[in-house]
């Protein structure tokens, strides 16, 4: 009779072979399986650019590769792990090399990969958030209703501009859903991005979106939209939204994605009303062990 991972993860806590740092000059040595998000020389690039955030076992072969997560240097987020009994003895030496270094947060998405929660568990990791995934199909061209509120695109050169984006994005979200600077930098030179302010009649920033046209298809995603926590409640989410589709469906999108926190109501009552629908297989956790001083969700 086969083994539980339960049992093998239990019996992995006495028997742990060696857990050491990976560098650059080792990851050659690993054996980078078909589903591996990393080609070499991108691993290689990883592990030079965020050194000491990852992990391996020699005489087994077994990884954990680390990183800022979402470009936040507070947050390391488990890039990729590939282990069988010894999972939770590399995350738990992850989350050791964190928290030496002043780190707030390990996080686990399950993006990509889904995991049982008795692994979590197990882990000392707990659910952080659930999100849920949305999408909007037919995609008709309108003319938004804007009321008062007129948009301009954000540059990634515009200085002025890129600081009331950064300034409006951490007073509309709770701290696990700030973009930083650097997330932005990335952002802005993404392909197919765009970023605009909304602005009232006096001029003042009310709410901002962010979209992405996918190249060599007929759809696009709605990555972010935020409204000051002042103005809320007048009408300002439901423009900006209508604002944001408008601009994907004149670029010739028939679909767009979103997604959204489960516990985030109002938004999802925005979003269903409009006319998106839930597509529950792509729906994802994110599983996270505090190091540090807990922050808002």
């Amino acid at each position: 009779m086969t083994e539980s991972w339960e049992a093998d993860a239990r019996r992995s806590r006495v028997e742990t072979p060696r857990i050491v740092p990976l560098s650059s000059d080792e990851s050659r040595r690993l054996r980078l399986g078909w589903s591996s998000r990393f080609q070499v020389r991108d691993l290689e690039e990883h592990l030079r650019e965020y050194p000491g955030l990852s992990l391996w076992i020699p005489s087994t072969g077994e990884y954990v590769i680390g990183g800022p997560w979402r470009h936040r240097p507070e947050i390391v987020g488990v890039v990729e792990l590939a282990s069988g009994a010894n999972a939770v003895p590399l995350l738990e030496s992850l989350v050791q090399v964190a928290t030496e270094a002043g780190k707030r947060l390990v996080l686990m998405s399950e993006h990509l990969e889904t995991r049982h929660r008795a692994f979590y568990d197990s882990a000392g990791f707990e659910l952080l958030e659930e999100i849920l995934v949305y999408e909007l199909s037919p995609v008709r061209r309108i003319e938004p209703n804007l009321g008062d509120l007129r948009f301009e695109r954000v540059l990634p050169e515009d200085r002025a501009r890129r600081d009331e984006l950064l300034e409006l994005d951490h007073a509309a979200f709770p701290w696990l859903w700030w973009n930083s600077e650097g997330e932005f930098e990335n952002y802005l030179h993404s392909g197919g991005v765009e970023i605009y302010l909304g602005r009232d009649s006096n001029g003042a920033v009310v709410s901002y979106v962010g979209v992405t046209r996918f190249r060599g298809g007929n759809w696009g995603h709605l990555d972010r939209i935020a409204v000051a926590p002042d103005r809320q409640g007048q009408g300002y989410g439901w423009r900006s939204l209508d604002f944001a589709v408008a601009v994907l469906a004149g670029k010739g999108a028939r679909r767009i994605g979103l997604s959204t926190q489960a516990r985030n109501a109002v938004s999802r009552r925005l979003y269903e009303r409009y006319g998106f629908r839930r597509t529950m297989s792509h729906d994802y956790r994110l599983w996270g062990r505090w190091i540090g001083p807990r922050g808002e969700m």
